[in-house]
């Protein structure tokens, strides 16, 4: 899994996310603030891996991913989110994520999200 889609609308959590990638892996990190640079954006790169916000302007982190896959996207998804209240949980895995991390973003946890994606 090389080229991941960081989609979220907080420059600093892209930011933060792009910085604390694993460094002794070769990983093509995009970006996308919102819906439609998102779609534009995975059809552009076709990302291996698609990390969402939740909480977005416009269209939230799980009808981003099904108007993904409605496009095509084959992407593994993970939710990035300060929001795990049980319904919005419940609404990813319905909506096919393998993983939700809970926010603020840290080294540790994209590390640990990784290899539990890469199973």
């Amino acid at each position: 899994m090389k080229k991941i889609l960081i989609i979220d609308d907080s420059t600093t959590s892209r930011l933060l996310f792009k910085a604390y990638m694993p460094k002794d892996e070769a990983y093509e990190v995009h970006e996308a603030s919102d819906y439609h640079s998102a779609l534009a954006k995975a059809s552009e790169t076709d990302p291996d891996l698609v990390v969402l916000d939740y909480n977005m302007p416009d269209y939230n982190g799980v009808e981003t991913a099904f108007a993904l896959r409605a496009a095509g996207s084959k992407a593994k998804l993970v939710l990035f989110t300060a929001n795990t209240q049980q319904s919005v949980v419940d609404a990813a895995m319905a909506a096919g994520f393998v993983d939700i991390v809970e926010k603020p973003i840290t080294a540790e946890k994209i590390k640990a999200m990784l290899e539990r994606v890469a199973q």
